[in-house]
Formats: C-alpha cells, sequence, structure tokens
C-alpha cells in the first residue's frame, strides 16, 4: 500500500461515525447537520483545516462536540451534531477562527441546531497557518495497535480526556511513527489550556523527530512567547523557521524534504507561500512581544527609582 493512502487511512479516522453516517444519509436522533466552506484569507480554497463546534457557553472549548476537516476545496460536513446553540470554530484549537470570523468570541455568530435540520453556508476565511499539516508523511508501517490508539484519541471529544489518551500514547509506543502527529495535537491541547510552556516541550520533542519541520518551529516560537519565559528561544525558533522556509525555496520539487514527499508540484508551491506568510508573521508578532516585555522591564526599573 503506497504511503499516500496509509495517511489517508489514518487521517480520514478523525469521523469515523460521522463519516458513516454522511454516507447513508442516516442521523442520530435530536441531532442535526452544518455544512459550509472555508477559504484562505489570502485567497484559495482551506483544504486539511479541521473544523468543529462548540456549545456557546463552553469558555473552555474542551468540548468539540463535532468534528471534520474540510476537503481539497475547502468544503466541511459537520454531523450528529445535537440541539443546541453552538459556535462553529476552524483551525488550530490553541487559535481558532470563529464564525463569521476573527479570534474574537465575543463577535462570533452562534447558530441554532434543530433536529433533523441542516444548517447552510456557513462560509468563512482563515489565516494562512490555519491548515493542518500534514505531520505524518514519513509514515511507512503503523501497527494495528498503534493505529486503533491513536484513532481513539483523535475522535475523543473532551480535550482533558484527549490529553491523557495521547500522553499515554507517548508512553506506550515511544518510537511510534506517528508520534509528531501526537506532539502537534499535545501543542494544540496545552496551548488552548494555557500551558504554553508544557506546549513547547513538547514542541522540542517534535523538533528530536523532525529537526526540519516548519510548523513545530513556529508552534514552539509561539508558545516561548506566549509564556515569556524565554524570549530568546521564541526568537531564535521564529528566525531558524523563517531561514529553514528559505531553503526551501532553493530546492527543487525533486529534492524537497522526506516530510514533503506526498506533495503534488502544486501542494509544493502553496505549501511554501503559505510556510512564508505565517514564519514571517511569527516572527514579526514574536519581535513585537520582545519589544514590549523589554519596555515594560524599563518602565518597572524607571518607577523604582
Amino acid at each position: 500500500m503506497r504511503r499516500s493512502a496509509i495517511i489517508h487511512i489514518i487521517t480520514s479516522v478523525l469521523l469515523i461515525t460521522a463519516s458513516i453516517h454522511a454516507q447513508t444519509g442516516r442521523l442520530a436522533p435530536g441531532t442535526g447537520i452544518v455544512t459550509g466552506s472555508i477559504q484562505m484569507e489570502g485567497g484559495g480554497p482551506a483544504g486539511g483545516v479541521r473544523v468543529a463546534v462548540i456549545p456557546w457557553d463552553d469558555t473552555t472549548g474542551a468540548n468539540l462536540t463535532s468534528l471534520a476537516e474540510t476537503d481539497s476545496s475547502g468544503k466541511f460536513r459537520l454531523v450528529d451534531i445535537p440541539q443546541g446553540r453552538y459556535f462553529v470554530i476552524a483551525g488550530r484549537l490553541s487559535s481558532p477562527t470563529f464564525f463569521p470570523g476573527g479570534a474574537d468570541r465575543t463577535k462570533a455568530t452562534a447558530i441554532v441546531i434543530e433536529a433533523a435540520r441542516t444548517i447552510s453556508n456557513i462560509n468563512f476565511k482563515v489565516p494562512a497557518d490555519s491548515r493542518r499539516p500534514n505531520q505524518i508523511a514519513s509514515v511507512t508501517l503503523v501497527n494495528a495497535a498503534e493505529s486503533s490508539a491513536y484513532q481513539r484519541a483523535s475522535i475523543e471529544k473532551n480535550a482533558f480526556t484527549r490529553i491523557k489518551m495521547l500522553r499515554d500514547f507517548e508512553t506506550r509506543y515511544p518510537k511510534s511513527t506517528l508520534m509528531p502527529r501526537v506532539y502537534d495535537d499535545l501543542m494544540d491541547l496545552y496551548t488552548a489550556k494555557n500551558e504554553p510552556d508544557t506546549a513547547a516541550s513538547y514542541g522540542e520533542k517534535w523538533l528530536e523527530r523532525e529537526p526540519d519541520n516548519v510548523w513545530a518551529m513556529v508552534q514552539v516560537s509561539r508558545s516561548y512567547g506566549l509564556s515569556q519565559s524565554d524570549l530568546r528561544e521564541a526568537v531564535r525558533y521564529g528566525e531558524l523557521a523563517v531561514t529553514t522556509v528559505a531553503k526551501f525555496k532553493k530546492v527543487s520539487f525533486a529534492g524537497r524534504p522526506p516530510l514533503f514527499r506526498d506533495y503534488t508540484p502544486e501542494q509544493w508551491t502553496t505549501t511554501i507561500a503559505d510556510l512564508e506568510t505565517s514564519t514571517a508573521s511569527n516572527l514579526s508578532w514574536v519581535r513585537q512581544v520582545v519589544t514590549w516585555h523589554q519596555n515594560a522591564v524599563n518602565a518597572a526599573v524607571r518607577s523604582k527609582r
């Protein structure tokens, strides 16, 4: 079986039950459907972006009532959503975009799910770094036990339970080729829990497995920037991400890194452009954090004189 086929099997189980219902047209009693499409802010469809709904009164964002990924055209379909009021979110759990756009939850529009009804045309845009990267492109063999354990963690709706399952996976299968994906998930979840230092520690582990992974560099840089525990590292990883993308731009399609071996020429070109935008934006933000922090320190010193 080709690696791309294995990848498809693993990633598609994010909503196995939902897929079955979507194919059969059946809904669980008392539930509804949400459909729509996601576009990148710079233009073009946002394929591979996670989309979910969360209860409008869930301030932690820990309970993902439904979860799916957009297809190559940016379309998504969320099924088996119990009746109630929800926010639709897209992108990374640590920095979601709320429908109809933006990261500000207070400006989000809630939707009301009714039994056996479909809410369509939930269309909005997300930042360029919202796409879920293909972190397991290097997977060649994954045994059934590993695959099943990761699948169960992937479809777990409660964030706290999901963290425990992913950490258990790390303990049981420390050498699994799925570990980069696990570390990506853990970074996302701990950032959402407002524990950026813990997120950074998992990012460091991620980069031990994939030293050239620009997505991981950006996430580690952001984590250190958010915690302000080590702003030098925030800048270092931010600069490393920018220089790594610059190196990628000079590499021919045939010589692309292993992480991108299954990409088409078009996907490779689009990915490089997205990475260039994301890394530059992150480095700019990190430098702003450093400036703000230094100004705050200077102001505190002056006030004590």
